[in-house]
């Protein structure tokens, strides 16, 4: 599942590859963190607004890149992380409280 993170974003040459691949890495870091031991919604969140916070500091990346993160790279990131959470059998966390503090 984590091989297919963001694939839309990588099949878009509007998005540079080398940032979306660090955007896939801190996914899947946030995706090692909360699998094993049980987390709260709570501390689901918090780890969600952890990675989500990695992700704002590249909004200039970006630009610089003559690209964004418009709100298209904002559906393929939340769903992305959706797609972790609920592997990692997280099914009652909201996509919206998920992805709240991004800035972009």
């Amino acid at each position: 599942m984590l091989n297919d993170l963001l694939l839309p974003m990588f099949d878009d040459d509007y998005y540079p590859q080398i940032l979306v691949a660090e955007i896939k890495q801190y996914i899947i870091d946030f995706s090692k963190k909360i699998i094993g031991s049980a987390k709260t919604e709570s501390e689901i969140y918090h780890l969600a607004h952890l990675t989500l916070s990695k992700i704002n500091e590249m909004k200039a990346e970006f630009e610089d890149l003559d690209s964004s993160l418009d709100d298209t790279a904002t559906d393929y990131i939340a769903e992305a992380m959706m797609m972790v959470v609920q592997d990692a059998g997280y099914l009652d966390i909201d996509m919206e409280e998920l992805v709240v503090i991004r800035e972009w």
